[in-house]
């Protein structure tokens, strides 16, 4: 049976901002239109009972809820009250993780205090210091919303903020960027990449010079976060970093959708009850993730039997031959299934960030045996990572060959175009 331990309720299908990139309102996906705008603690209830009965069969004990949308806090704060106790009511033998995913414009000291006191973990999202932030996280009117999450970012260190989330954006300068953090006192960052694929390319690349082996933008700019991040004493967490470091370093059971070579453990409810796979795959095609299967008639279980979910879940095992012959796929895990789609080839692609991943994966192993000795590195018997070598390397033939069955599988999500 699949293991999955993270849900993600789209509580809401609607938000009172309009991100210019947002991959479900602005990214060609228009099916949240035929949804209810919030879902109702029936649907609630009826998923904390399927859940209860999914977890008692695959021996699961700790769950991750985190709640999304749209924007979770346009419900009223006895919303999530209700829901709170709907889970410990019907599932209370399960222990729980409870997380808000917020866009933090209506986040003000009596939602802290509510959610504190359910137990609710708070994640802002935020796109760096305000000339940036504004330029894409805009309310409906087209005013940015910086000054309004930055109000609810400095509050939050008194309650229970977890930390903040930001897509990444090349065009902001490092040193800029990191001040910015640093002035807001932020403990933990986590950093995404801009959704986007072969046939849509994520902001920030040049259509023109994504074939040119040097041309790296995100791995260049990532690498300079790094240096300063490194050599800051009182730095803040980075995910992202300290997962790639450790994986360089050969620890394994780590990553999530983007690296690694975990599974992707995690399921999603809309707001009319359908269960669906991760909603950031709307990126790719209209409809991608909609399928006939609702809480209200059917069990968790019935989402795996879905070709969607099963090719995402074991999304870093179907690779394309390219990843299987790459030598940091373990750490890379073929990158967000997303974002390797074209719609000639389906997900039988590297990731649109390939050479990003190679140069920055190179850089930090390289940056870790530069700190050891000589006899030391000689003693490990490791493979220095060079990133010309690896990417001449693609153009070779492939000592593993992709099988037939997976090759089909990673294909068959290739658009029909009508000509």
């Amino acid at each position: 049976m699949y293991k999955v331990s993270s849900f993600v309720l789209k509580i809401a299908s609607r938000c009172n901002l309009n991100c210019s990139y947002c991959y479900m309102y602005n990214m060609g996906d228009s099916t949240y239109m035929n949804q209810p705008k919030f879902m109702s603690l029936d649907t609630v209830k009826i998923f904390a009972e399927k859940l209860r009965d999914y977890c008692k069969k695959a021996t699961i004990e700790y769950v991750q809820i985190v709640f999304h949308g749209g924007e979770p806090l346009l419900l009223q704060p006895d919303y999530f009250e209700d829901c709170i106790a709907i889970f410990k009511e019907t599932a209370p033998n399960l222990e729980y993780n409870f997380t808000v995913q917020t866009n933090g414009v209506t986040l003000d000291e009596k939602w802290y205090k509510l959610l504190q006191k359910n137990d609710i973990s708070v994640g802002i999202s935020i796109d760096g210091p305000k000339k940036y932030h504004d330029e894409y996280r805009v309310f409906h009117n087209g005013k940015g919303s910086y000054d309004k999450v930055v109000e609810a970012v400095k509050l939050g260190k008194k309650y229970n903020l977890m930390g903040l989330l930001l897509v990444v954006n090349i065009h902001i300068p490092i040193e800029e960027l990191y001040s910015e953090m640093k002035k807001l006192g932020v403990e933990r960052l986590n950093l995404l990449l801009p959704d986007g694929h072969y046939d849509q390319a994520p902001f920030g690349l040049d259509e023109n010079r994504f074939d040119e082996a040097d041309y790296t933008p995100y791995a260049n700019w990532f690498i300079e976060l790094y240096k300063i991040w490194k050599y800051d004493k009182d730095r803040p967490s980075i995910y992202f970093f300290e997962s790639l470091i450790k994986m360089v370093m050969g620890e394994e059971g780590l990553g999530n959708q983007l690296i690694g070579r975990r599974t992707n453990g995690v399921l999603v409810l809309e707001t009319d009850g359908s269960i669906e796979v991760v909603d950031s795959l709307r990126a790719c095609f209209e409809g991608i993730t909609r399928n006939e299967i609702n809480i209200h008639s059917n069990k968790l279980e019935d989402l795996f039997e879905n070709d969607t979910f099963q090719v995402y879940y074991s999304a870093h095992d179907n690779v394309c031959e390219q990843c299987l012959n790459c030598p940091v796929y373990d750490i890379c895990g073929g990158g967000f299934l997303g974002h390797r789609y074209s719609n000639e080839n389906g997900f039988d692609n590297p990731t649109m960030y390939c050479k990003d991943m190679v140069r920055l994966i190179s850089f930090i192993q390289n940056d870790i045996l530069d700190s050891l000795p000589e006899n030391t590195i000689k003693q490990l018997d490791v493979d220095i990572l060079k990133y010309e070598n690896i990417i001449k390397g693609f153009s070779r033939n492939n000592d593993l060959k992709i099988t037939t069955e997976t090759q089909k599988k990673l294909s068959s999500f290739k658009k029909e175009v009508i000509a």
